[in-house]
């Protein structure tokens, strides 16, 4: 008797169709499991058959082959269980070939038949859907995680009993799915009207999050560098339906989904410590996992005392940054991931972390440019923009006028971004960071002031044609805070004035 039920496996972070092929036959008894199958597959014959005999099923005591297809992709996971033991007992269900053949099994099987969750269960139910898969059949505690993906029937079961009883209209299963994404309910402890002094800082990260532009600072210990990078998040515009699957995607496959909210419902914000390895920051092994930047996706991915990470690993995100994904090859494969990301930089301006502050530094002037070298040239021109945080006097402290709240600052990046998404309808590309070097000129219509400004600047400081488009892309984000179409000579100066700090301290 030869079965065939349909299963998906993951690569990276897209699923493929798997056929388990169960081919019962007569012979010495046996249980054999090929094509590519990874250890934790090949442990499933002890797991299926346990569940199978304990959910009161008998075992056939015969010659099994699951060949798992296609042959020449390895398979790796727990997501078979189900799908070879709906194979093995094939007899015991009424449904016709054809139902099965428009169905999806997903799952791993405890002993006593009780159905676990598994990890990617989302890019699962999406690559089933664009398989013209009609239903996916998957443990209860992976509902909520899938119930946002249209067009297709998800069942969520408990046990194997219970998966055998719907397929042979026992029982009837309630799966309510949810047709909106409501994140407007997230509330954040922080907020930049808790940000003293540092008024041009602030000006920067609105331009940074209306643009998603690279932001780097530059300052003392204790002058409210972290303290504004992690307010950023705060005045980033909502995350949109096609946003949240793609980064729930990521973490559906990191296993990092929470399972009682089953989907990411607000832009991440990854702080990774500076002893973290090339692996966790990028992300690879022998089974590609995705790494910190990948899962900053549509999000914020903050450096903090970025001088102090390895500077091998920081080289690492040279390529990524500007390509916006990452692509890690094996021997027999590759898997890309997407890291569309806003960077931003925090660090002490040198060892001590007071040199050209009103405090004393006790570095050497070598100490100070060695410390400075830990950050190559090439990466800090992935930058978009600097700023010194300078240290806030007890004045400012002191003073009860509060600073602009993020939800004020929050409008307006939101309708900065409505206008690029607008301006870039019939492009990919969703903002002004993503500009491609062929389009500055269509994007980026200025004045004949904002012209003779930017040749000054382009001869006095020798931009290089990265520095200069970004320049270019920093004043059309913030014409587009201004509401203005054309890029005149305030917008250039006032982007520049965020590149200055490069120039003053790297330079």
């Amino acid at each position: 008797m030869l079965s065939i039920i349909n299963s998906s496996n993951i690569i990276g972070i897209e699923s493929f169709l798997t056929k388990v092929e169960v081919d019962i036959t007569n012979g010495i008894p046996c249980f054999n499991i090929v094509g590519l199958p990874s250890t934790e597959i090949r442990e499933s014959r002890e797991r299926v058959k346990s569940a199978i005999i304990n959910s009161g099923y008998k075992f056939p005591n015969s010659r099994i082959v699951v060949n798992l297809s296609p042959a020449d992709m390895k398979k790796e996971g727990s997501f078979l269980d189900l799908s070879i033991c709906i194979g093995l007992l094939r007899n015991c269900i009424k449904k016709s070939d054809e139902y099965l053949i428009e169905s999806m099994f997903i799952g791993e099987l405890s002993l006593d038949g009780n159905l676990r969750r598994v990890r990617g269960i989302l890019p699962i139910i999406i690559g089933a859907k664009e398989c013209k898969i009609k239903r996916v059949f998957i443990p209860v505690e992976n509902f909520r995680e899938s119930i946002f993906v249209d067009g297709i029937d998800i069942i969520p079961i408990k046990t194997l009993n219970e998966c055998i009883d719907y397929l042979n209209n026992n029982m009837t299963i309630i799966n309510n799915k949810l047709d909106y994404i409501n994140s407007e309910d997230i509330k954040y402890d922080e907020d930049f009207k808790d940000v003293k002094g540092n008024y041009f800082v602030n000006r920067g990260a609105e331009i940074a999050a209306a643009g998603n532009h690279n932001l780097l600072m530059v300052g003392p210990p204790g002058s409210g560098k972290t303290m504004i990078a992690k307010r950023i998040r705060t005045i980033l515009p909502e995350i949109d339906k096609d946003e949240i699957l793609e980064v729930s995607k990521i973490y559906s496959v990191a296993g990092l989904i929470d399972k009682e909210i089953g989907i990411v419902k607000e832009r991440p914000f990854r702080s990774p410590h500076h002893t973290s390895t090339k692996q966790s920051l990028i992300g690879g092994g022998n089974n590609p996992k995705p790494g910190e930047v990948v899962l900053s996706h549509r999000g914020v991915l903050f450096l903090d005392e970025i001088a102090e990470f390895d500077r091998r690993i920081l080289e690492t995100l040279r390529q990524p940054i500007e390509d916006k994904y990452i692509n890690i090859s094996r021997v027999k494969y590759s898997v890309s991931y997407p890291c569309n990301l806003l960077l931003i930089g925090a660090m002490n301006p040198c060892p001590c972390g007071y040199y050209m502050s009103d405090k004393e530094c006790n570095c050497k002037q070598y100490e100070v440019n060695r410390y400075k070298n830990k950050i190559s040239g090439p990466l800090l021109d992935r930058f978009d923009m600097f700023v010194e945080v300078n240290q806030v006097s007890f004045d400012d402290l002191k003073t009860c006028k509060k600073s602009e709240s993020s939800s004020d600052i929050k409008k307006r990046v939101e309708n900065a971004r409505k206008i690029q998404y607008k301006r870039f309808k019939n492009d990919i590309i969703k903002t002004n960071n993503e500009i491609k070097s062929s389009k500055i000129d269509q994007y980026c219509e200025m004045d004949n002031d904002a012209i003779n400004v930017i040749r000054l600047i382009f001869n006095r400081y020798k931009l290089s044609n990265r520095s200069y488009t970004k320049l270019l892309k920093m004043a059309r984000t913030i014409a587009d805070l201004d509401e203005s179409l054309i890029i005149n000579s305030s917008h250039i100066n006032e982007a520049f004035s965020y590149r200055k700090a490069y120039y003053t301290y790297f330079g």
